[in-house]
Protein backbone atom coordinates (compact mmCIF):
# COMPACT_ATOMS: atom_id res chain seq x y z
CA UNK A 1 0.00 0.00 0.00
CA UNK A 2 1.45 3.64 -1.25
CA UNK A 3 2.03 6.52 1.56
CA UNK A 4 0.43 9.62 1.39
CA UNK A 5 2.72 12.07 2.01
CA UNK A 6 2.44 14.72 4.53
CA UNK A 7 2.45 17.25 1.25
CA UNK A 8 -0.21 15.26 -0.03
CA UNK A 9 -2.26 15.83 2.68
CA UNK A 10 -1.89 19.14 3.31
CA UNK A 11 -2.52 20.43 -0.89
CA UNK A 12 -5.41 17.69 -0.43
CA UNK A 13 -7.01 19.76 2.81
CA UNK A 14 -6.08 23.34 1.30
CA UNK A 15 -8.33 21.67 -2.03
CA UNK A 16 -10.86 21.04 0.03
CA UNK A 17 -10.93 24.26 2.81
CA UNK A 18 -10.96 26.15 -0.72
CA UNK A 19 -14.15 24.23 -2.21
CA UNK A 20 -15.78 24.55 1.66
CA UNK A 21 -15.13 28.27 1.44
CA UNK A 22 -16.10 28.85 -2.70
CA UNK A 23 -19.73 27.58 -2.28
CA UNK A 24 -20.23 29.98 0.77
CA UNK A 25 -19.04 32.72 -0.72
CA UNK A 26 -21.36 31.89 -4.55
CA UNK A 27 -23.87 31.22 -1.94
CA UNK A 28 -24.62 34.34 -0.11
CA UNK A 29 -23.69 36.28 -3.93
CA UNK A 30 -27.31 36.58 -3.79
CA UNK A 31 -27.34 39.45 -1.51
CA UNK A 32 -25.23 41.72 -3.26
CA UNK A 33 -25.09 40.85 -6.71
CA UNK A 34 -29.14 41.15 -8.95
CA UNK A 35 -30.03 38.08 -10.62
CA UNK A 36 -28.01 35.58 -8.68
CA UNK A 37 -30.88 34.23 -6.47
CA UNK A 38 -30.37 31.17 -8.29
CA UNK A 39 -26.97 30.17 -6.51
CA UNK A 40 -28.62 30.73 -3.57
CA UNK A 41 -28.54 26.97 -1.54
CA UNK A 42 -27.55 27.62 1.91
CA UNK A 43 -30.48 28.68 4.34
CA UNK A 44 -30.69 32.35 5.61
CA UNK A 45 -28.14 33.36 8.60
CA UNK A 46 -28.10 36.37 10.78
CA UNK A 47 -24.88 38.02 10.39
CA UNK A 48 -22.68 38.49 13.02
CA UNK A 49 -22.15 41.63 14.42
CA UNK A 50 -18.90 42.99 15.62
CA UNK A 51 -18.47 46.70 16.56
CA UNK A 52 -21.28 47.24 14.32
CA UNK A 53 -19.67 45.55 11.26
CA UNK A 54 -22.43 43.17 9.51
CA UNK A 55 -19.80 39.98 9.42
CA UNK A 56 -22.05 37.99 6.26
CA UNK A 57 -20.90 34.56 5.26
CA UNK A 58 -20.02 36.11 2.07
CA UNK A 59 -16.85 37.68 3.77
CA UNK A 60 -16.27 34.18 6.12
CA UNK A 61 -16.67 32.49 2.82
CA UNK A 62 -13.84 34.68 1.42
CA UNK A 63 -11.58 34.18 4.37
CA UNK A 64 -11.66 30.47 4.40
CA UNK A 65 -10.84 30.60 0.54
CA UNK A 66 -7.75 32.29 1.32
CA UNK A 67 -6.96 29.92 4.25
CA UNK A 68 -7.36 27.05 1.61
CA UNK A 69 -5.17 28.96 -1.08
CA UNK A 70 -2.61 29.24 1.78
CA UNK A 71 -2.66 25.74 2.92
CA UNK A 72 -2.31 24.72 -0.96
CA UNK A 73 0.55 27.12 -1.44
CA UNK A 74 2.36 25.98 1.51
CA UNK A 75 2.03 22.08 1.53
Amino acid sequence: MREISRSTGKLTFGALLFIVGLAIFVDDLHDFVPGTDWLHWLPDFQPIIIAEFHLEHLYIGALILLIGLIVMARS
